[in-house]
């Protein structure tokens, strides 16, 4: 395995949160300035690693930090099959018009911090005849051509911007689908990668990974494609560590086996055949099942994928299928069903990036990734486990650490929540309204043992985040 190495809150009214971020974000996104997620506040967690970079720490399986910071948790979207490749088509490869720039400002003023984009979708390598050969960085959009020097210098420059505004990018070498063993990029006898593959992923990573907000992902959908491509993967897992001496993370990107597209490989590789891949340190899943308004079968459904292997890989969502259960009904893109799905992802240990909530399309529901966001990053959520034998009153799910800390959750208030089996203790209590980003704080709580439950603040709403932790020894307590 690649090694690991190892404040009170001002609470404003949700109007003023919102125009204190968004004039925070513009002006990092004005200046130029490192975004505070990306700024150190104390030592370096990882030498190798950039100052305040996205890295992995804990061992294995380790949970994502900023280097030098606090845990990291991602919340956000995708546009991963167009991004880089809106705009009107310069002679030079380059694109025309500032829609990047624009959706960048989205992300920023959201508080969003993930994004996952894709560097080529030839259609000449997909299977299912989907992509554009334009879509890619090679001169002249021939893969037998070097990379072109004007369109990564573009690039460059919209990673840039990203990073400016807090967003960790997910950048995928190659779209689902693609399989570019068909243009002969195979493993030579030696199990090599093809020289051309090679100088691909070897120029892209030299080029970006000096930026702080990459994770690498080897292939969207990769269990699209047969389980005798492992042995590519793996060649270009290790191709990427080499090179990338900054130690940014790689992840390995799954559909869930049963979409509705049906178009897992019949040969079903999973998380568990990169178990023993030194390099890899995430898993994705995408195109889990929705459920409409049945939301503890929604719940479910992502707590399946977050127990795959959690204890080889740290785990992710990257999209729920956007048809209901009833096929071709499509999914309600608002922002309550939305918002409930991004929290049950969340609260089964997962982070959750949303591909439904496309930045072109559905840039309103990104404001509440960002809430989710704000308050995980306030708690040590990467210690926890699910325990939901551990609610009490109207919490529907629970992120414990048990005797330590614990993460409630409830999208339907109608009594105190809280709780059961709470060690005897004193405890400070962090409250949070996920539709408006409204926080309490309550210091020195007294807890008896045994179930312990609270009432909610009259400022919060019905839905409900707890975050409940031991106070340090010696605490007072001040409330019971």
């Amino acid at each position: 395995m690649r090694t690991n190495t190892t404040n009170p809150t001002r609470t404003f009214p949700p109007a003023a949160a919102l125009l204190v971020f968004s004039l925070l974000s513009s002006a990092i996104l004005a200046q130029g300035a490192t975004h505070p997620r990306f700024t150190p506040q104390g030592p370096l967690d990882d030498s190798a690693a950039l100052p305040g970079q996205i890295i992995v720490v804990g061992g294995v399986p380790g949970y994502l930090k900023y280097n030098g910071g606090g845990p990291a948790y991602l919340c956000g979207t995708g546009n991963p099959e167009t991004f880089l490749f809106l705009g009107k088509l310069n002679a030079d490869g380059t694109r025309s018009g500032e829609r990047q720039e624009q959706l960048i400002k989205t992300m920023a003023e959201s508080g969003m911090n993930g994004f996952f984009c894709l560097m080529s979708r030839m259609r000449r390598v997909n299977m299912k005849g989907e992509g554009d050969d334009q879509h890619s960085p090679f001169v002249d959009f021939d893969p037998t051509k070097p990379l072109n020097e004007k369109v990564l210098d573009q690039w460059d420059g919209w990673i840039s911007r990203m990073e400016e505004a807090g967003v960790v990018v997910q950048l995928g070498f190659f779209d689902d689908s693609n399989d570019v063993e068909s243009i002969g990029w195979k493993l030579d006898q030696d199990g090599e990668l093809h020289p051309h593959e090679k100088r691909y992923v070897e120029m892209l990573v030299k080029r970006f990974k000096h930026h702080r907000n990459i994770i690498w992902v080897l292939q969207e959908s990769s269990n699209k494609l047969p389980r005798s491509r492992l042995p590519h993967f793996r060649k270009r897992s290790e191709l990427i560590a080499r090179v990338d001496n900054h130690n940014h993370p790689i992840l390995q990107s799954f559909t869930a086996p049963d979409t509705y597209e049906d178009d897992v490989h019949p040969d079903r590789v999973t998380s568990r055949d990169y178990r023993d891949d030194p390099n890899i340190d995430l898993v994705t899943w995408l195109h889990v099942l929705p459920h409409g308004d049945d939301y503890e079968a929604q719940y479910q459904a992502y707590l399946k994928f977050a127990g795959m292997d959690r204890d080889r890989f740290i785990v992710m969502k990257s999209g729920t299928e956007d048809v209901m259960s009833v096929p071709g009904e499509r999914i309600r893109r608002t922002e309550v069903p939305s918002r409930r799905y991004t929290w049950a992802a969340a609260m089964t240990g997962m982070h959750s990036l949303e591909e439904g909530h496309n930045v072109m399309a559905f840039a309103h529901l990104l404001p509440d990734d960002g809430r989710v966001v704000k308050f995980m990053e306030q708690t040590d959520f990467h210690a926890m486990q699910p325990r939901n034998a551990l609610a009490a009153g109207s919490t529907k799910w629970v992120l414990a650490n048990p005797g330590k800390s614990y993460i409630a959750y409830t999208y339907d208030y109608s009594a105190r929540m809280g709780l059961s089996d709470l060690p005897t203790g004193i405890y400070d209590l962090l409250w949070f309204d996920p539709q408006t980003g409204v926080q309490v704080s309550q210091k020195g709580v007294k807890a008896k043992g045994g179930e312990s439950t609270w009432s909610k603040p009259a400022t919060m709403g019905n839905e409900v985040a707890l975050y409940v932790k031991r106070a340090a020894a010696g605490a007072t307590a001040l409330m019971h």
